[in-house]
């Protein structure tokens, strides 16, 4: 068997980093048998992740949110080296045992993962303010399929941080591509705005979320009709950008209808989609563009 890779170092450890030691070593010694990583390699493991737990529990509130991170771009590393591994020949022949897969099953393919979990959980409880380290978290969770994880992260970040915009739209990104839920993902945005009311960021979002809508209307129409299908839920006011005008509309009302760097902004997200598919819309917002370009130059005179 492997010996206890967590060792006896000089000095004395504090019982809580020994303790996260120890809970790895079932691990280490899978990651071991596996043929992913020499014993040597293992011990220079736990000794950068004996470091990292030392600098993340720093006293004085010494740590700080960049010592988490970088803990986490130390297993980062760490697991694209596992995969790699993970086609070699001494990983593949040490696969072809029965005794050793289901020894060591769910420990060498997940384990460093699941640890990146833990750091993470860690990290935004005790810098939970930090909006940095939550979307980091995000993308984590989306990249390594942890949905029920994510969905739960959400949760926790709404109701953290209910003035932050970014959350609500990240929720609602999430209902929206991850779930294909678009009364959810609208809930969501107007959820954000009764709390948020004079975030540019999430007007933007909610006025490009009901465009997106509307053009998936417009493709679902096209695709049907060159299928000779005529049973389709298809409305051409919205299909046409009808509701996003009226988030238009309330958009300039929150944010300012003498502001013409918000005309420009709705502009360039109409610009996003194909030429012509909003096109009366497109025109609108010149329109309200002109006339407060009109109004500026004509108080400027005055």
């Amino acid at each position: 068997g492997v010996v206890c890779w967590v060792g006896k170092r000089g000095g004395r450890m504090a019982d809580a980093v020994r303790n996260v030691l120890e809970s790895m070593v079932p691990e280490l010694d899978a990651l071991h048998e596996r043929g992913l990583f020499t014993r040597q390699e293992l011990q220079e493991v736990v000794k950068r992740r004996t470091e990292c737990e030392y600098a993340i529990r720093r006293s004085g509130g010494k740590t700080t949110a960049a010592d988490f991170m970088r803990y986490l771009e130390y297993e980062t590393k760490l697991e694209e080296l596992r995969q790699l591994r993970m086609k070699s020949p001494r990983a593949v022949e040490a696969a072809k045992s029965g005794k050793i897969r289901r020894k060591t099953k769910g420990k060498a393919e997940f384990c460093i993962v699941k640890r990146m979990h833990f750091i993470f959980s860690r990290a935004i409880n005790k810098f939970s303010g930090d909006v940095r380290l939550w979307k980091a978290y995000f993308e984590f969770c989306k990249s390594h399929g942890g949905s029920k994880t994510f969905s739960r992260t959400l949760t926790k970040a709404l109701q953290l941080h209910p003035n932050k915009p970014g959350m609500w739209v990240e929720a609602a990104s999430w209902e929206f591509n991850g779930h294909r839920n678009e009364n959810a993902a609208r809930s969501l945005l107007q959820q954000g705005l009764r709390i948020c009311k004079k975030s540019a960021e999430l007007w933007y979002e909610y006025f490009k979320f009901e465009l997106l809508v509307a053009r998936r209307m417009q493709l679902r129409k096209e695709v049907v009709e060159l299928d000779g299908e005529s049973k389709v839920k298809y409305s051409a006011k919205i299909a046409n950008g009808a509701i996003a005008k009226v988030v238009l509309k309330r958009a300039l009302e929150a944010l300012g209808e003498d502001d013409m760097e918000v005309y420009v902004k709705l502009l360039q997200i109409v610009g996003e989609f194909d030429e012509g598919a909003f096109k009366e819309l497109e025109q609108d917002i010149v329109a309200l563009f002109v006339d407060c370009k009109k109004k500026t130059e004509g108080s400027d005179d005055d």
